[in-house]
């Protein structure tokens, strides 16, 4: 039995039973976002794993076609096209709370260059491709990154939770339970004695009457 060491006392009592209402309340709440909380972590789990399927496969094709085009056109040809404008990239990053826990929101804006990047002529068709094929891999990248992040941050957040509930359910709430069931006891022992000595003092008065 765990039980804090306070005064047995009908105040202490009350008190207690007070705080352990809280308590209770408290462990509900947690227990209920620990349920929130991992049920939004397998449904962003589930859409990162098929995102990043998706982004692996893009790379795997741009990787190839940038082989194409080292082996076609050479690096010294490749790097000014990799250098090249790209178009205009504009990232907006907003925030919102799961239960609590900030994650991002990223929204990016990618448009393609008004013209070509380097003069008719001189561009090889493969580092061409392989400059639109990153542009238009950005936003599955900035989607990939967000996910991610907002997995890693509810997982932490998870892991808070559950040490608390932990903490309420195997130390706290029995200790409450405890000290409750032992002031109860001991007021009553209290009220016992109280009542025989009253009694006894009421057989005294009477033999001397």
């Amino acid at each position: 039995m765990r039980r804090a060491d306070i005064p047995a006392t009908k105040s202490n009592l009350i008190r207690l039973k007070e705080h352990f209402g809280f308590v209770r309340s408290a462990h509900q709440q947690l227990d209920q976002k620990r349920d929130v909380l991992l049920e939004e972590i397998i449904a962003i789990y589930r859409e990162a794993r098929q995102v990043r399927r998706e982004v692996e496969a893009a790379l795997a094709v741009v990787y190839a076609t940038m082989r194409e085009a080292l082996l076609a056109a050479g690096r010294t040809a490749v790097e000014p096209e990799a250098l090249a404008s790209a178009g205009t990239q504009q990232l907006r990053i907003r925030e919102r709370s799961i239960m609590g826990v900030i994650v991002p929101l990223l929204d990016l804006k990618a448009t393609d260059p008004p013209g070509p990047s380097v003069a008719p002529g001189w561009a090889a068709a493969a580092p061409a491709r392989v400059q639109r094929q990153v542009r238009h891999l950005l936003p599955a990248l900035m989607r990939l990154a967000e996910i991610e992040v907002s997995c890693s941050r509810l997982a932490t957040e998870l892991q808070k939770t559950k040490r608390r509930v932990n903490a309420l359910e195997h130390i706290f709430i029995p200790e409450y339970r405890d000290t409750i069931r032992f002031t109860e006891a001991a007021l009553e022992e209290k009220e016992r004695e109280a009542l025989f000595q009253l009694k006894r003092l009421r057989g005294r008065r009477k033999e001397t009457a």
